[in-house]
């Protein structure tokens, strides 16, 4: 059954922690590739404890950045602070971070004990400790009682638990996570961002999760760094990133999203298939020109009554809690896509060619340049 962002961002958004103390400054890092700028003048604080997801299509420079942070791909210009360090031209060892890769790279030939114990043995930790360490990291990601398997005998689940119990055994500053569930089926990826979550929250390592499911970002992140074409778009809240997208990309990447012509009439009023609509004064659009409004599919209100904006339902979609309706808008050559919960759905006796009425509140309407919502 599909799950709504807005229920997303309702029930299993994170509480946002009060920064206390910056522990990252990414100062205007640019990386180039020959010709190629993968990273254009980035800047980024992290807070000590925080949960900071780096999102965006393929080839937005997510990874890169975090490459560039572990010291794995050496930025072109700008610096890296760490805890008040410059580690922009250390190498990777003398860093203080654990990494877990989308692979898992665990040692085929180790033990789960010994893949766990591998960074402490690197650091000529005692046998006491090691064990200690071990055994406590392996009961928090539930496998105790694994640690004489070999990874070949453990689930993709398993294995990345494994990767992660390995990346915290160093008990490091913070932790990396490149893409770490993309690998996975959908209920065992679903289960296993909670359970880091909640490891990250218990053990309040600064954390920074490269990845392009939107979901997982909302679910999991403290705040999201929307990424597209080498440059940060947006950096916010889930909420902030949901409701109030800074850019037409950021409104189409997150989520699903109307996008509708419309005509500037003033600060406040646009024309709509040849009806006035009121939306929020604040875009900056010439008054007379074609712009783009945006609107989220949960926030359109179907009614019986046709005044005003109206609409043609030409299909019907059955989402569990809601039905996806399609209307071709009266006087228009343009649809859009309204969501309506299943209570409310037999009220209005949906049927395909029912023409209804549709409402979009001034609060849920943004407007950008034409041509700016292409992903």
């Amino acid at each position: 059954m599909q799950t709504t962002m807005t229920s997303l961002l309702a029930a299993d958004s994170p509480t946002v922690m009060t920064p206390i103390t910056p522990h990252l400054h990414i100062e205007a890092v640019t990386k180039k590739f020959g010709s190629f700028t993968a990273l254009d003048i980035i800047s980024l604080t992290i807070n000590e404890g925080e949960f900071v997801c780096f999102l965006g299509p393929s080839g937005c420079g997510k990874t890169t950045l975090l490459r560039t942070i572990a010291g794995l791909s050496q930025q072109t210009s700008g610096k890296l602070i760490q805890r008040g360090i410059d580690v922009s031209t250390l190498p990777p060892q003398a860093r203080d971070f654990g990494i877990v890769f989308q692979s898992y790279a665990l040692f085929p030939n180790l033990t789960v004990f010994n893949n766990v114990a591998y960074g402490l043995r690197n650091r000529r930790a005692d046998r006491a400790r090691i064990n200690y360490r071990v055994t406590e990291l392996l009961a928090l990601v539930n496998l105790s009682g694994s640690e004489h398997k070999y990874p070949a005998a453990l689930s993709g689940g398993q294995q990345q638990r494994v990767a992660l119990a390995r990346a915290l055994a160093t008990e490091p500053g913070l932790l990396l996570l490149d893409e770490p569930l993309s690998a996975l089926d959908a209920r065992v990826r679903g289960h296993l961002r909670s359970q880091i979550k909640a490891l990250q929250a218990r053990l309040g390592v600064t954390t920074i999760m490269v990845t392009h499911d939107q979901e997982e970002a909302l679910t999991m992140a403290d705040r999201i760094v929307v990424m597209n074409h080498g440059v940060i778009e947006q950096v916010g809240t889930p909420a902030e990133i949901y409701h109030q997208p800074a850019s037409a990309f950021v409104a189409s990447f997150i989520g699903t999203m109307n996008f509708l012509d419309v005509t500037v009439n003033s600060a406040d009023q646009v024309t709509l298939a040849a009806k006035p609509l009121t939306c929020q004064p604040h875009h900056n659009m010439p008054l007379g020109e074609t712009a783009r409004l945006a609107v989220r599919p949960e926030a359109i209100a179907l009614t019986q009554q046709q005044q005003g904006l109206s609409g043609e339902v030409i299909d019907i979609e059955f989402l569990g809690a809601f039905q996806r309706v399609t209307l071709r808008l009266t006087g228009a050559d343009q649809t859009l896509l309204a969501d309506v919960p299943s209570r409310d759905s037999t009220s209005l006796s949906l049927y395909v060619g029912q023409t209804l009425g549709i409402h979009i509140p001034a609060e849920a309407a943004r407007l950008y340049p034409v041509g700016s919502d292409h992903l």
